[in-house]
């Protein structure tokens, strides 16, 4: 039986007593509906109940009535009754608290290895607070020099102003580039057994003359390390390059000396 033809129907419950009649259907989401039903003998004009169609326990189309599964009085003890609907609202009331303070300074370090390695960073520290609460590294170590000697004039000599401490089984060689001493030095690999110390003269471009910074190793893999890590940072920098190998075998002066002839660059004049 169609929802709309139960209008004006009657409405009884559990034990069959009348309720009231039907006055409108209305239809719910998934096909269900809702009757509303006005009571009879209630003696409120326009009271009404609403009774769900779960609530529903029969319908005779032929007599147009509606069997609840429910009381009477059950059914209408709310008519006339209202309910206030109360409508609730959060309310986010925001305020600054000062929790404490921070300073941000940047700081530079200085650490000497085997020339002065500059160190910059940005500390970000509490105030009132010894320990910082972050310490963030800026940018690369930039190399600052250890200006051994000087020269004079545009084109000093390599060799000018240097305290060489050298002995009588040292072999010299004096380079163009960072990049020849280390093919040298690898090629020289070999040789090791018969070289006692390393020592490494670079030579850097100044407006006032050439200053050097200098390096000593125990062994040419070592140099070759730390002069690939040179390399880069003074690639438009470096002017001259010179190694002295200490020997501890004079038969091989010649040997090295032959080597160095390979990449021994011309001495500035």
């Amino acid at each position: 039986m169609p929802e709309h033809q139960l209008i004006n129907g009657s409405v009884l419950d559990r034990s069959g007593s009348l309720i009231g009649t039907v006055t409108r259907v209305n239809p719910l989401a998934g096909g269900d509906f809702s009757l509303v039903v006005q009571p009879i003998n209630e003696g409120q004009a326009g009271a009404e109940v609403t009774i769900d169609n779960s609530q529903i326990k029969g319908i005779d189309a032929e007599r147009k009535t509606v069997t609840v599964n429910a009381d009477r009085q059950q059914l209408i003890s709310n008519v006339g009754k209202t309910i206030q609907l109360v409508e609730e609202r959060l309310v986010v009331n925001r305020r600054r608290v000062k929790v404490g303070e921070i300073s941000v300074r940047r700081v530079v370090e200085t650490e000497i290895v085997e020339v002065p390695i500059r160190r910059e960073k940005l500390v970000v520290e509490r105030i009132g607070e010894g320990e910082p609460l972050v310490e963030l590294k800026l940018g690369e170590p930039r190399l600052l020099g250890n200006a051994i000697a000087s020269g004079s004039g545009s084109n000093p000599s390599p060799d000018a102003g240097i305290e060489s401490h050298t002995h009588d089984l040292t072999a010299i060689g004096n380079l163009s580039t960072i990049r020849d001493a280390v093919n040298f030095l690898e090629a020289a690999q070999t040789l090791d057994d018969h070289c006692e110390k390393i020592r490494v003269y670079i030579f850097l471009k100044q407006q006032t003359g050439l200053k050097a910074t200098v390096h000593q190793f125990e062994s040419s893999e070592t140099a070759i390390q730390v002069l690939l890590g040179l390399e880069m940072a003074l690639l438009k920098r470096c002017s001259n390059v010179r190694l002295e190998l200490f020997l501890n075998d004079d038969s091989m002066m010649q040997t090295y000396q032959n080597r160095f002839a390979q990449y021994t660059a011309p001495t500035a004049l």
